[in-house]
């Protein structure tokens, strides 16, 4: 994984900056088409309440307030939406994070941070997957699938909001560190 952040670095700034550009362009098309998908959905209760419960027996009460309402096609439109937003995500975490890296020297503290960042940008976005395609083989049947497999599907939710957070962390300290390279005048950037 690392020889693909090595790879975008070593990218000129004119390739580089367009890409990252454009992952964050489609992250927000991609998140305004969820978010309306997911509201139209009815679902009653936020993205990460819904994903984080734990409890077979909460998910199903979810997946029947979307079925008594008729909108449940809706919510499983909804998660074949997010699959494009995740595609953004890992995008902004490979573009955008190697961009905010490149604001450090090379083989300073803040490039290493900012590549570990868009990693933990990346893990999330297939922690996400993962959880995505496990809501899957719940939703097949949604009035009744083993309790169990809400487990590992809020597990998947809990380490993806975890490493995205981390990820914001990490990259947060790389734009810290590389300004500070620039003010105390560290050798010229790579």
């Amino acid at each position: 994984m690392f020889k693909i952040f090595q790879k975008l670095i070593d990218l000129p700034l004119l390739v580089l900056a367009p890409l990252a550009a454009g992952s964050i362009l489609w992250f927000q098309w991609t998140k305004g088409k969820l978010d309306a998908s997911y509201a139209a959905s009815g679902h009653p209760v936020d993205y990460m309440t819904g994903q984080t419960s734990f409890s077979g027996e909460t998910i199903k009460g979810y997946y029947a307030a979307m079925i008594e309402s008729g909108s449940l096609d809706i919510y499983v439109r909804t998660q074949l939406i997010d699959f494009a937003f995740i595609l953004g995500f890992l995008a902004i975490g490979l573009c955008v994070c190697t961009l905010i890296a490149r604001l450090s020297r090379a083989e300073s503290f803040g490039r290493r941070i900012g590549i570990w960042a868009g990693l933990a940008f990346v893990l999330g976005g297939i922690s996400d997957m993962i959880e995505n395609g496990w809501s899957f083989i719940m939703l097949a049947n949604p009035s009744d699938f083993a309790d169990w497999l809400a487990i590992p599907y809020s597990s998947f939710a809990v380490l993806k909001f975890a490493l995205i957070t981390f990820g914001l962390a990490l990259a947060f300290v790389s734009i810290l560190s590389g300004i500070l390279g620039r003010v105390l005048q560290k050798p010229k950037l790579g």
